[in-house]
C-alpha cells in the first residue's frame, strides 16, 4: 500500500462532505422545503492509503478516514467524512462513495448532527492525486437534535455547496 498524497486525499474528502452536508442538514419543517447554499474548505485531509487493483498499473482503491471541513453559510459547522473511491490514471477520472456527519447548525433551523452518503465524481491529475471537477451529490440518513428529521439533497463544487431540505 502507499500513502495518497494530502492534497488529493483532502479534495477528496472534501467533495464528498460537501456533497453530504447538503443533502442532510437541518430539522424537518413543517412549511416545506427551502433552498441552502454556502462554502466549505477542507481543514484537515484525515488519513488516506491507496492500493494496485489487479496488474493494469493505471487503477488505484484508495480509502480516506477522518476528512474534515468546515461550512459556512446557511450551513455553520464541521463536517468529517470516511469514504473510498476509485481511481482510473488511464482515464484521469476518480469516483466514490462515503459517510458524512455533519456537526453544527442550519440557518433556521436549528442545531445538531446530521449523517448522509456520498457519492462523487471528479477529473484528477494521476501525477499529483489531486481532484479537481467536482461532483458530489448527497442524501441525509439520519440526524439528531434539531436536526432530527430534516431530508433533502444537495450537491457540492470544488469548493462551493447548494441544495433544497426539508
Amino acid at each position: 500500500m502507499t500513502t495518497m498524497p494530502r492534497t488529493c486525499a483532502a479534495l477528496a474528502v472534501a467533495c464528498a462532505i460537501g456533497a453530504l452536508v447538503l443533502v442532510s442538514s437541518g430539522t424537518a419543517l413543517a412549511s416545506g422545503a427551502f433552498s441552502v447554499s454556502g462554502t466549505y474548505l477542507a481543514t484537515d485531509f484525515g488519513s488516506t492509503t491507496c492500493s494496485s487493483v489487479g496488474n493494469s498499473g493505471f487503477m488505484f482503491r484508495c480509502t480516506t478516514t477522518g476528512f474534515t471541513s468546515q461550512y459556512s453559510g446557511d450551513l455553520v459547522g464541521t463536517a468529517v467524512a470516511d469514504f473510498t473511491e476509485l481511481i482510473n490514471c488511464k482515464t484521469s477520472r476518480a469516483t466514490g462513495i462515503g459517510v458524512e456527519t455533519f456537526t453544527g447548525s442550519v440557518a433556521g433551523v436549528g442545531s445538531g448532527t446530521l449523517s448522509y452518503i456520498d457519492q462523487f465524481s471528479a477529473e484528477i491529475d494521476c501525477s499529483t492525486f489531486i481532484p479537481f471537477n467536482l461532483d458530489i451529490n448527497s442524501v441525509a440518513v439520519k440526524g439528531s437534535g434539531g436536526l432530527a428529521g430534516l431530508q433533502g439533497r444537495l450537491t457540492f463544487t470544488d469548493t462551493t455547496y447548494s441544495g433544497r431540505l426539508h
